[in-house]
């Protein structure tokens, strides 16, 4: 996880960020302190539920909005990372390799599987486990086609790390393209949480659907208004005997009781709160973890 440096509206990544919106009520200084608070929160949250958090930090001089969100910029598989090409010009500077020494040096050996990042001088790009949903029991990767999730990309980078890929286009109530797998799926070792109502092409709907069928996991589907307060962006934590489903507040008080109850069949629910987070940075609690295989 990493620490914000400069957290505050970001105009560029606003653009096509249907989540996201200003707060009128605070200043930037204000903004900023409110999201450390959160930040920390979260951490001593999940620190006392057993969770082990490596925390980095960005030098603040960078002016880094959106650096609380890793998850965007590095993916880990086994003992491999990937760097991935980012849309925001305004987020790239927050790929830090430095971190990964800070990772071996706590008791991990990650080396570099591969970098997209020459893919930003074509415009192409593929942020992470944002554009990209894995199921890792089965090697699949789910992958809603947007300005920051390219096609040719995502299918590279499923071969690269040997999963099928499935690709479809996710929309929100507005009609509009929505920008990242995980506000609208999330995987775990028991459950499948996805918003079958953005996938209005019937054809793409019965594939993903089929596809998360055949994995024998509970289904639990969310609405339109479920996924716009994030419902979709959860993310299961922990082993057998300690599972753990991290997700905001705001996207816990969404679910019904019977949702709620199917994700807490074989996981502890953590519901933390981050509303300035979510508003501004327009991205929740799975945005901000680095998840470590």
């Amino acid at each position: 996880m990493i620490r914000p440096s400069s957290f505050g509206y970001n105009e560029d990544t606003s653009k096509d960020n249907f989540f996201q919106s200003k707060v009128d009520n605070m200043n930037d200084n204000e903004i900023h302190l409110a999201a450390i608070y959160e930040f920390e929160n979260m951490c001593s949250i999940l620190r006392e539920n057993g969770i082990n958090i490596i925390v980095c930090e960005n030098e603040k001089n960078k002016n880094l909005s959106d650096d609380v969100f890793p998850n965007n910029w590095i993916s880990f598989h086994k003992d491999k990372y990937v760097i991935h090409s980012m849309y925001a010009k305004s987020r790239r500077k927050e790929k830090n390799i430095s971190f990964i020494e800070t990772l071996n040096n706590n008791g991990f050996n990650y080396s570099l599987l591969n970098d997209y990042t020459k893919y930003e001088e074509c415009d192409v790009f593929l942020e992470g486990t944002g554009s990209v949903v894995l199921d890792r029991k089965n090697k699949v990767a789910y992958c809603a086609i947007s300005k920051r999730s390219d096609f040719n990309l995502f299918e590279k980078f499923c071969k690269d790390i040997g999963y099928s890929p499935i690709t479809f286009t996710s929309y929100d109530s507005n009609g509009g393209i929505v920008y990242h797998t995980n506000v609208m799926m999330s995987i775990g070792d028991d459950f499948i949480l996805v918003c079958l109502d953005s996938i209005t092409d019937k054809v793409e709907r019965k594939r993903v659907k089929g596809s998360i069928e055949i994995t024998g996991r509970n289904i639990i589907e969310i609405n339109l208004k479920q996924m716009e307060c994030f419902a979709g962006n959860l993310l299961q934590l922990g082993e057998k005997g300690n599972k753990i489903i991290v997700i905001s507040q705001l996207a816990f008080s969404s679910l019904t009781t019977n949702q709620k109850q199917i994700l807490s069949s074989e996981s502890k629910i953590l519901n933390i709160p981050i509303p300035i987070i979510q508003k501004c940075g327009g991205g929740s609690v799975r945005c901000m973890i680095a998840e470590l295989i």
